[in-house]
């Protein structure tokens, strides 16, 4: 997955006291949600596409640009608030969600610098801390079909 930074976004990447640091927007889709539920790891709220995000001390761990493996991402959101305990109830784990994690600066918050949308594989909640571990169903390494014709299950094809 390239990433195609901004001469200004690659600046503050590679400095090491940005002027102003990569925001990360977090919109997570359910099926059973009106609108997504939208965040932004920051201490205050920031608009961006004419949709509202709320600040939350979240965690993540981008995944990895390795060539032959899936990616896979650890998000860690701040539960003290309960803002996404009755969503997660209400939607059993956000089980067949997805997960659009980007990148923005604030003072070009309509130009996304770099994303992805990674299903919700496994939530995880306690009275501290929602963790949810995200990435993709590795579907072309699992069989095409329920039966394979072997020599022991079909002799009279071999």
């Amino acid at each position: 997955m390239p990433r195609y930074y901004t001469d200004k976004a690659k600046v503050n990447i590679n400095s090491t006291s940005a002027d102003e640091p990569m925001l990360i927007l977090i919109e997570i889709h359910h099926q059973s949600f009106n609108e997504p539920a939208r965040i932004v790891a920051d201490t205050q709220d920031i608009t961006h596409g004419g949709n509202q995000y709320t600040a939350l001390p979240i965690e993540i761990s981008l995944p990895d640009e390795g060539e032959g493996k899936t990616p896979q991402a650890q998000l860690s959101i701040d539960n003290v608030g309960r803002v996404l305990t009755d969503e997660l109830d209400n939607s059993r784990g956000f089980e067949g969600g997805s997960c659009m994690i980007m990148q923005i600066l604030r003072s070009n918050s309509e130009r996304v610098e770099w994303g992805i949308e990674l299903d919700i594989m496994d939530v995880s909640i306690d009275p501290k801390k929602i963790t949810a571990t995200l990435g993709y169903v590795d579907l072309l390494n699992k069989p095409a079909v329920t039966i394979k014709f072997t020599p022991e299950r079909s002799p009279g094809l071999f």
